[in-house]
C-alpha cells in the first residue's frame, strides 16, 4: 500500500485534491495529524463525490471515523471546515 497526503495538515478551511479512482478499485481515505491528539469534538470532514453538477455530500471523517473505504468508478473530494484545536491533514492510500 501507498500513502499520500491529499491535504496537508491544517485548521483553515480548505479542500483536498481530487481523488479519482477508477473502476474496480478501492482505496482508504483518512484523517491524520503530527501528533497522536483527539480530533476536537464536532469536527467533521465532508466527503463530496464529484457530479456533473454540485458535488454529492456521501460522508464524513470524524472523531468516530478516521477514514474509509471509496470504490470507484469515481472523482472524490474531502473538505475540512475551518475550527482550533490540533492541525489535521487527509491521506490517501492505495
Amino acid at each position: 500500500m501507498t500513502q499520500s497526503t491529499v491535504l496537508a495538515v491544517g485548521i483553515t478551511a480548505a479542500t483536498s485534491t481530487d481523488i479519482v479512482v477508477a473502476a474496480g478499485v478501492t482505496v482508504t481515505v483518512g484523517i491524520f495529524s503530527a501528533v497522536a491528539d483527539s480530533v476536537p469534538l464536532g469536527l467533521a470532514f465532508g466527503i463530496d463525490q464529484v457530479t456533473p453538477g454540485a458535488s454529492n455530500t456521501i460522508g464524513c471523517l470524524d472523531g468516530l471515523k478516521r477514514q474509509v473505504m471509496l470504490s470507484g468508478p469515481g472523482t472524490f473530494r474531502v473538505k475540512r471546515p475551518a475550527y482550533t484545536g490540533t492541525a489535521f491533514g487527509v491521506f490517501l492510500e492505495t
